[in-house]
């Protein structure tokens, strides 16, 4: 396993039930370990198995779930 951690920037998170939908869109991913949202950052901290998912992966649940996302800049 190659536990590894990316921060997202995630574009539409208005409100806590945002949250609870990035949050599942991530979480139910396999080899996500672990998923942190920060609404009032509009930020998405997720540890990761890299041998089974990688940020792209993840900016892509998260477009399907209806949210735009891109790795943090300032991580």
């Amino acid at each position: 396993m190659n536990n590894t951690e990316t921060v997202l920037d995630v574009l539409g998170m208005t409100c806590p039930s945002c949250v609870r939908h990035v949050n599942a869109a991530l979480a139910d991913l396999e080899g996500v370990l672990k998923v942190d949202v920060r609404l009032r950052e509009g930020k998405v901290s997720v540890q990761y198995d890299s041998e089974v998912v990688n940020p792209n992966t993840l900016v892509e649940a998260l477009r399907e779930a209806g949210y735009e996302s891109m790795p943090s800049a300032a991580a």
